[in-house]
């Protein structure tokens, strides 16, 4: 399993930034980095923490949203974040129209639950492209 470094959620928060033209750059909280970093990998007597790869993208996508991560640009960096690892790790999702920004805002303004968790893996599995 892949699993995305700080440096590349760093990269990944530019390059959403320089693609929409506007925005700051910048870690606000590098504590909080290095948790969504570190999380996904977790292992508490002998049982993954989060147990599926969709799940562990889910994390990536709600924790970056919801903890404010960097000066701008969390929600996008979130999304391309998730995008970014289940591709390390060989698995594409494709989202059509503005379906994949209103499952971000949705999830920004919903409790940062293990519910919502498990509602962000089942909508990205089910974006999944077969290659």
């Amino acid at each position: 399993m892949e699993y995305l470094t700080e440096d590349e959620i760093i990269e990944i928060n530019r390059q959403v930034i320089t693609l929409a033209g506007e925005g700051l750059t910048g870690v606000l909280d590098s504590n909080g980095l290095n948790s969504i970093v570190e999380a996904p990998k977790q292992v508490f007597f002998g049982h993954e923490a989060y147990p599926t790869i969709w799940l562990k993208a889910a994390y990536y996508l709600q924790k970056i949203t919801k903890k404010h991560i960097f000066a701008d640009g969390n929600k996008r960096t979130a999304l391309e974040s998730a995008k970014v690892f289940l591709m390390l790790n060989d698995i594409n999702v494709v989202f059509k129209g503005i379906e994949a920004g209103q499952m971000v805002l949705d999830v920004t303004n919903s409790p940062d639950s293990e519910q919502v968790m498990l509602k962000i893996a089942q909508y990205l599995k089910q974006h999944q492209v077969k290659n």
